[in-house]
């Protein structure tokens, strides 16, 4: 769910109205379990902790000379929290 989150002021905030339309779009196609209902909070928060480490990993061990552009892991730790401050299905939607 992370394209669901807008920058605001260095802050990221879930965006609900597209997390709405995500999830109404998808069950058009396919409903949603129980099972994957009550999954997504972990899923989402793992996604979070994955990315977070990769981009702390390349933060901390990328040389400065490299091509490549070095993205902030602050970014992950904010949807991290924005995650562990949800719990349930309902909370993504309410």
């Amino acid at each position: 769910m992370h394209y669901v989150l807008i920058k605001k002021k260095s802050k990221f905030v879930l965006n609900k109205k597209k997390v709405k339309n995500l999830i109404k779009g998808y069950e058009k196609k396919r409903k949603i379990s129980v099972k994957e209902r009550k999954s997504l909070n972990i899923l989402c928060r793992g996604a979070a902790i994955r990315y977070f480490m990769t981009r702390l990993y390349d933060y901390s061990n990328t040389p400065k000379t490299a091509l490549i552009k070095i993205k902030d892991p602050r970014e992950y730790y904010q949807k991290l929290v924005i995650h562990n401050n949800l719990r349930t299905y309902k909370d993504y939607l309410n």
